[in-house]
């Protein structure tokens, strides 16, 4: 490390130094991704830094906006762009805008169990935290909790163990159920109001950060208007980054998963277990 508030995190065999202000933050997020012994570490490929605005106004504000500037492992600069929050796609962290062509993006919650593995695609209130923990209770672990991320030259699932997304009455759940209060924290939501990061650790096994997983099965999780829960093969679209990589899921199974919100998460996972492991 090259500074006070470095660290460093490997992604997908990829070691990426980070200078920020919060380093409890980034560890926060990245959980097993960072490298906790850094003299363990080999030269990172990339830097990522985040600055904040310095230039003060007449009234002793602060104007402008925070950034992040990516570069080489040699210094050389990449990228730099204003810095609008973690969920952007791409997101900042792994820097997968200056990684070339190799990987494509799906905002899911992908978990896997022997040779199983899916991806639970949702809105933003959908009930994918619910069934993701159900499906954890069944054996089955996290590799991403919020991003898929398809290594297109491996033909393979890379893990990035963010934390999971709860809004609404999942938020409201999982304050209740007795978690580790380290391993949630509140954070103000582009929706509005705020949203709840729940670390994958806290809710199952997660698998290991250089793990191999293959194309998932993609299950779009839908609300319905009654207590039914069902599930069956449905064709979908999902919003890939970068858009024309969208055929790389072409040949994974789509699924079209009913559930009414708050109810059906067990049953849910039940119906996925069956389905994707029966094989």
């Amino acid at each position: 490390m090259n500074g006070r508030g470095d660290i460093i995190l490997r992604f997908s065999g990829i070691e990426v130094e980070v200078a920020s202000s919060d380093p409890s933050e980034l560890a926060f997020l990245f959980g097993p991704h960072v490298i906790r012994d850094p003299g363990s570490a080999s030269m990172a490929s990339v830097r990522v830094e985040f600055t904040a605005p310095t230039r003060r106004q007449p009234d002793g504000d602060t104007a402008g906006e925070k950034e992040f500037l990516v570069r080489h492992g040699d210094g050389t600069p990449l990228l730099r762009r204003t810095f609008r929050g973690w969920g952007t796609m791409p997101p900042p962290l792994p820097p997968f805008a200056v990684l070339g062509e190799r990987y494509a993006l799906m905002r899911a919650v992908v978990l896997a169990k022997r040779s199983a593995a899916v991806a639970l695609v949702g809105g933003p209130y959908a009930e994918t935290l619910s069934v993701a923990a159900a499906l954890a209770q069944r054996s089955w672990r996290f590799v991403s909790g919020q991003l898929l991320v398809f290594d297109l030259v491996e033909e393979q699932v890379v893990p990035c163990l963010l934390p999971l997304e709860a809004r609404g009455r999942a938020a409201a759940r999982m304050r209740t159920a007795g978690l580790p209060a380290e391993s949630l924290r509140s954070v103000p939501s582009a929706l509005g109001g705020e949203m709840l990061l729940v670390r994958p650790e806290c809710l199952g096994d997660v698998v290991p950060v250089d793990a191999r997983i293959a194309l998932p099965s993609l299950v779009r999780l839908c609300g319905t208007a009654d207590d039914g829960v069902r599930m069956a093969p449905g064709e979908f679209v999902p919003q890939v980054w970068p858009v024309e990589a969208g055929a790389a899921f072409s040949a994974a199974p789509h699924y079209r998963l009913e559930l009414s919100s708050g109810n059906g998460a067990e049953e849910a996972a039940g119906l996925i277990d069956a389905e994707l492991t029966r094989k």
